[in-house]
């Protein structure tokens, strides 16, 4: 990792209080104060070190709630106090090594809409792949223009058995434009629509897409940011994950490493593209000799 691992995000919280204060695994249980928890958070969206740490401890977290695993119920409140610092680093490099690296490569699956009003989609996925020569191993090297690429989501049109809402009404109408590829006619009815019914996950996240697809990155950044504060939805983990893709396409790799690591975090569908997303990224950023950014 190229982080600075030692550089204080936010007040009282840095790396050497983490160790020595066991912050990672007490946040893990809820074991800290909503003032610890929030400088916490803060801190490890942007240090690479904590942010694998706490990865890597969630990863053991869910092998010891496995089914048929064998623990006692106060091993799983303090799963880490068992092991000695040698041990922790390894499960550490082990459990990072299996969340980003030795995942199987395939497209991710973000959970379908339970309503009608919402459609369901596919979930794309980028994947760069390079030509291997025998005998040798090949590091790729992605460029920012193949990380910025974005591909739209599937859209499929539901069957609705009630008269639609205004809201929807447009919504339905602006993505018929949006499966022909035809943006400029989608946001006018997507706009129209998320103005009826703000709070729908499904007209904002499709028209901060359009947005992206017509190479208006403020606005596509606005859209899904609103997305991804309305809460958990199905449409949670591509917000996070189009959203990265916006800030690639203005090169803000910092911000765009930040939206990858949150989607990571929940552990999801795309939590694996996610995680090779974002090896790319800071590798570009190891090429281009950015430092980490403090945000």
């Amino acid at each position: 990792m190229s982080a600075n691992a030692t550089t204080s995000t936010s007040p009282g919280m840095d790396c050497a209080r983490v160790a020595h204060e066991e912050i990672a695994e007490r946040y893990l249980v809820d074991g800290l104060s909503d003032e610890d928890r929030n400088a916490f958070e803060e801190h490890y969206f942007e240090c690479a070190r904590c942010f694998e740490e706490l990865a890597a401890l969630q990863a053991i977290q869910a092998e010891l709630r496995r089914p048929g695993a064998e623990h006692e119920p106060s091993t799983r409140r303090s799963f880490v106090r068992w092991a000695p610092a040698a041990g922790l680093a390894a499960a550490v490099v082990l459990a990072v090594g299996v969340v980003v690296w030795m995942r199987p490569s395939q497209p991710s699956r973000v959970p379908e809409p339970t309503t009608t009003e919402q459609p369901s989609r596919g979930k794309t996925s980028e994947t760069l792949s390079q030509p291997q020569q025998p005998g040798r191993a090949v590091t790729p090297e992605p460029s920012l223009e193949q990380l910025a690429r974005v591909d739209p989501p599937r859209y499929e049109s539901p069957t609705l058995r009630d008269v639609p809402d205004e809201a929807t009404a447009r919504f339905l109408r602006g993505m018929e434009h949006y499966r022909k590829a035809d943006y400029a006619n989608a946001v006018e009815d997507l706009r129209r629509a998320a103005e009826s019914d703000p709070d729908a996950a499904h007209i904002r996240f499709f028209l901060g897409v359009t947005h992206l697809m017509l190479g208006q990155d403020d606005a596509a950044i606005d859209r899904l940011r609103a997305t991804i504060a309305l809460g958990d939805s199905a449409y949670l983990e591509e917000a996070h994950w189009y959203l990265a893709k916006a800030f690639l396409r203005r090169n803000d790799l910092g911000a765009a490493e930040t939206e990858l690591r949150r989607l990571i975090l929940l552990q999801g569908s795309a939590s694996d593209d996610a995680g090779r997303l974002l090896s790319q990224v800071e590798q570009l950023k190891d090429q281009l000799g950015q430092t980490p950014s403090r945000r």
